[in-house]
């Protein structure tokens, strides 16, 4: 019984070797990643630009990379953004606040829905247009996660680079265009009662943060989507709507949370990946720009129809990830917890029904097109 023991430390041991080899291989990726990820950020800081940390990181890596120098994002970049960006946004959820959001079920329910019926019709053009299948291009459509899209993908036999490309296209996009419409359009920026006053305490702040990252990491563990950041926004929100004060995340963190998502974002474009599929490239692009269009519309629809702040529906209705999203409404101090709210609402019906949606989508979009 004794070789057992030994069998599995020594396949520990192989494991950790090889994650140390494979950092040591990235650490001038890296370095080099925020060498100029940081200036950029601060560059677009003094400009008054957006989300100076997110955006200006993203676009300098994402350009280095495709140039051919090699950029990568450090260890854990994601999840310590993710950390950082829920334990601010717990802080939301006051009880006015969750009460408000309760009353606005139907326009949640109703912008999930649209939401998964204009990317049908965004899969319906890019497949037309691209002359990549469907199936495919469908999985490319669905607001959902990169890499839980490209898993499902892989499961119903569809490609999964489309997938890749169009999800990292439109997300970089929404980024880049709905900060800069939302302050430089004209559009209102209504704040609402959403700027929680709670002051810091780092006595307070250091142990949730440590929590954060420990709930987060059972969580995705158990397959949780996105667990980093939800499960400090679920537990601080409790807390926050029971009475419990924490403390609030200083500026330079939310900063911080900026720069990771980011050198995450522009770490993705690989010149090798993208260069691969150039020719995919712009219709992935056409589809991007169909879907935000669309969701501005939608957005227009609910503001008017529910007399919601337009500048929070767009957000809450842009096929975004949800942290990207996030953040852009934290920085922007405008509706965060009602773009929670719309964005939880469609990442539980992508984790539990896109199957069954991909099936009946197929089934419709076969009719449709036969006619």
């Amino acid at each position: 019984m004794s070789p057992a023991p030994t069998s599995l430390g020594s396949r520990a041991m192989a494991e950790l070797r090889r994650s140390v080899a494979d950092l040591r291989a990235r650490i001038p990726a890296i370095l080099t990643a925020l060498a100029v990820g940081i200036p950029a950020g601060y560059l677009c800081d003094s400009l008054d630009l957006p989300i100076p940390w997110m955006i200006g990181p993203m676009v300098v890596v994402a350009a280095f990379n495709l140039l051919g120098v090699a950029m990568d994002s450090p260890p854990y970049a994601r999840q310590m953004g993710q950390v950082l960006l829920g334990s601010a946004i717990s802080l939301y959820f006051t009880p006015p606040v969750v009460v408000a959001l309760a009353a606005n079920w139907l326009p949640i329910v109703l912008a999930t829905l649209a939401t998964f019926l204009i990317a049908a019709l965004g899969a319906v053009i890019l497949s037309r247009v691209s002359g990549v299948e469907t199936r495919s291009t469908f999985f490319a459509s669905i607001p959902g996660g990169a890499m839980a899209m490209a898993n499902l993908a892989h499961r119903y036999g569809a490609q999964i680079a489309p997938v890749a490309v169009a999800h990292s296209l439109r997300v970089s996009i929404l980024v880049l265009v709905i900060p800069f419409v939302l302050t430089y359009g004209g559009i209102p920026l209504e704040t609402g009662d959403y700027r929680p006053t709670v002051p810091l305490d780092v006595g307070v702040l250091m142990p949730w943060l440590l929590a954060g990252f420990v709930l987060g990491e059972g969580s995705e563990r158990l397959h949780m989507h996105n667990g980093y950041l939800l499960m400090p926004i679920f537990f601080g929100a409790a807390f926050t709507m029971n009475g419990v004060q924490l403390s609030a995340v200083p500026e330079w963190m939310t900063n911080f949370a900026q720069l990771m998502f980011g050198l995450v974002l522009g770490a993705r474009y690989e010149r090798a990946f993208f260069m691969r599929y150039k020719l995919f490239i712009p219709f992935a692009l056409l589809n991007s720009f169909f879907v935000l269009a669309a969701s501005v519309v939608l957005a227009a629809a609910l503001s008017w129809g529910f007399r919601l702040p337009i500048a929070t529906m767009i957000i809450s209705t842009s096929p975004g990830g949800l942290a990207e999203m996030a953040i852009t409404a934290q920085a922007l101090g405008i509706g965060v917890p009602a773009v929670i709210a719309f964005h939880l609402a469609r990442i539980v019906v992508v984790n539990m029904g896109t199957q069954h949606i991909y099936v009946g989508a197929t089934r419709w979009l076969t009719r449709l097109g036969r006619r």
